[in-house]
This record gives structure tokens, C-alpha cells and sequence, in this order.
């Protein structure tokens, strides 16, 4: 009977083990099957909502370079909220500056974007926290989300959270800026075997006017976003980067934002070197080693996402754009007081 039984329980375990995968697979083949959706390029409900996530452009964490050139001693660290934050704008050029502060020894920054202030702000301060880079004592955090200049909820969450955030807003000829800001959805259709319609099918209403509600052209009316922060925020707490500027002489706007900080000038001339085949600086970090004459340096440079090839633009809508942008950009150079940032328009 014993036998009969023991039998019996293995045949069950055979049945269910051949089974299994013949129910397996007949549900895998019945999912290759299904149809595959064709995915529809973003439209104008998705495109605010979208936000391009650079990390992966990130440089490789310093701390490891700190262990092998310094000489490792342990050291406490700490979490804390941010003390600089760069908030705009996007396609501006923050991750190029967040990388190149992170270079200063006395910076370091989050990696990824963390939205909290956008996103997840109801996650609470210490979720926030949790995203920082531990910090030593005399070092600053950052963290970069250019989503936070044109989300209106953001500066008063900010200020009611940490009002003595120094801001970093680093911007760039809102024209260029935009065409950037759409060419970013194309690449990313282009990626998932899509087409993406041309930008005038988004810039031009069907009487031929400019459609003031897409997205992107909102997003470069500088001076619309910044007058919802200089409510909470006084200017000299916020350093605009010229980024169009930085992208020539990133050096000389890197040496006023170390003042802005209120940290040692670091980041000089000879930390960066001109790369001929992207088009576009890039940073050289120097570690000096304390035990030794020798020193460690490495090389920061973007990966080829940035610096993409602008898309082909008719030049009639082009010089319309610019004179569609000038009114509002004389309102943004007032509003901050600044008349040593100039943009060239292109030769029509």
C-alpha cells in the first residue's frame, strides 16, 4: 500500500512537471500572437509631462578617484538637504554644469534627477534626503531638475521648505533652446522605430499664427516663469548662467558660480580642453595626491546625446520666431536686470 501510494505521488509530480511547461509556452505563443501596438508619437498632452532623463550622462562618481588618489581616511558623512539647487532650464545646459561643479572638491551632487519638488514632493523632506550624495564636513549638496522652473507649484514648495536654497538657472537663446526641447522628442520616437511630425506642425496653428500653447515655445518665455519665483525668491539669491556663454568659455562662468557658492575658486582654465569630434568642451579633473608629487587626472567628457544635430527649420519661421521672442526677452532682461547677455540671431 505504502508502495502504491509513494507510486502514485511521483507520477503526480512527473504530470505536473511535464505540464508546466507546455502551459508555459502555449501562453508565450499565445502572446506572440497578439498584435503589436504601434506606438503614436507624443502629442501636445504628453509633452509636458515628459522629462529627459540624463543621468546616464552623468560622469562617473568622484569619491572613488578621492579613495585611490587621496589616500583613504575615513571620514563622517552626512545627508542633508540641498544647499544649491539648479531648477532651469531645460535643454539649457544643466548637466554639463552640474558635472562641471562636481569637479570642486567641496561639491557634490545627485546623479539622477530627483523631482521631489515636481514629482514627489508628498514623499516628505527625508525621502528628499535619502537622494542626496553624502557629504563630509565643509562640502555642499546639489541636485538638478529643470523641470522645477516652469512647474508653478515648485518655488512656493521650495520656500516653504529649505529658503535659503542658493538657485542656479542656466539658460540659453530661447529659440535655440526650444528647437532643442522638440528635437529631444524626436530622437526619443526615433529610438522606438517612430516618425515624429516637424516642429511647424506644432508651431503653427491652422490660420498660420504661432500657437503660443505648445509646450516647448512656453517653456523659453523666460521672464513668465521667473516672475512666479522672484515671488517667493529675492534675485540675489538666484545666479543666472549665461549658457550660451558657457557652452565657449565655460571656465569664466564656472569662476562666478564658485562665488555664488561662496566656494574656493577651483575649476579654472586648465580644467578643460576642447573636444574636436563633439563639437564642445569638456572638463579635466586634477587630483592632487597628498602622499606623493604625482597626481590623478581624468577626463568628463558628455556622450554624443548632447550636441545633437538640430533639425532642419524654414528660415521664414525662424526669423518670425525671433521676433516673436524678442519682445519676451527684453521682459525677462529687465525683470532680472541683466544687459550683458546677448543672443545673435542667425543670418536669414
Amino acid at each position: 500500500m505504502k508502495d502504491m501510494k509513494f507510486v502514485l505521488i511521483v507520477f503526480s509530480i512527473v504530470f505536473f512537471a511535464l505540464a508546466l511547461p507546455s502551459e508555459c509556452c502555449n501562453k508565450k505563443s499565445a502572446e506572440a500572437k497578439k498584435p503589436k501596438e504601434e506606438k503614436r508619437p507624443e502629442t501636445l498632452d504628453t509633452l509636458e509631462e515628459e522629462e529627459d532623463d540624463d543621468s546616464i550622462e552623468a560622469f562617473p562618481d568622484i569619491e572613488e578617484q578621492d579613495i585611490l588618489c587621496h589616500g583613504y581616511t575615513p571620514k563622517p558623512t552626512t545627508q542633508e538637504l540641498p544647499k544649491a539647487v539648479i531648477f532651469g532650464t531645460r535643454k539649457g545646459g544643466t548637466r554639463a554644469l552640474l558635472e562641471f561643479l562636481n569637479m570642486h572638491s567641496l561639491v557634490r551632487r545627485s546623479k539622477p534627477e530627483i523631482h521631489f519638488y515636481d514629482k514627489h514632493y508628498k514623499k516628505g523632506i527625508e525621502w528628499y534626503k535619502a537622494k542626496m550624495p553624502f557629504l563630509t564636513e565643509g562640502q555642499i549638496g546639489m541636485e538638478k531638475t529643470p523641470g522645477y522652473f516652469h512647474t508653478p507649484e515648485v518655488p512656493k514648495r521650495m520656500f516653504e521648505t529649505k529658503n535659503d536654497t542658493k538657485l542656479l538657472l542656466i539658460i540659453r537663446d530661447p529659440v535655440k533652446r526650444m528647437i532643442s526641447d522638440y528635437n529631444q522628442f524626436v530622437y526619443n520616437n526615433m529610438a522606438q522605430g517612430n516618425s515624429y511630425p516637424n516642429i511647424e506642425t506644432f508651431l503653427l496653428k491652422e490660420d498660420g499664427s504661432i500657437n503660443e500653447d505648445y509646450p516647448p515655445l512656453k517653456r523659453s518665455l523666460y521672464h513668465q516663469h521667473m516672475a512666479n519665483w522672484l515671488e517667493y525668491f529675492p534675485l540675489d539669491q538666484i545666479y543666472i548662467v549665461d549658457g550660451d556663454r558657457f557652452i565657449k568659455e565655460p571656465w569664466k562662468e564656472m569662476e562666478k558660480v564658485e562665488s555664488f557658492l561662496e566656494l574656493p575658486h577651483q575649476v579654472g582654465i586648465n580644467n578643460f580642453y576642447f573636444n574636436q569630434t563633439k563639437g564642445f568642451y569638456c572638463g579635466k579633473e586634477i587630483i592632487e595626491n597628498v602622499n606623493s608629487q604625482w597626481t590623478c587626472t581624468r577626463n568628463k567628457c558628455l556622450s554624443k546625446s548632447k550636441g545633437r544635430k538640430p533639425p532642419s527649420v524654414d528660415a521664414g519661421l525662424l526669423q518670425r520666431l525671433y521676433d516673436y521672442m524678442d519682445v519676451h526677452n527684453q521682459k525677462f532682461f529687465k525683470l532680472v536686470n541683466r544687459s550683458d547677455i546677448v543672443w545673435q540671431r542667425p543670418e536669414f
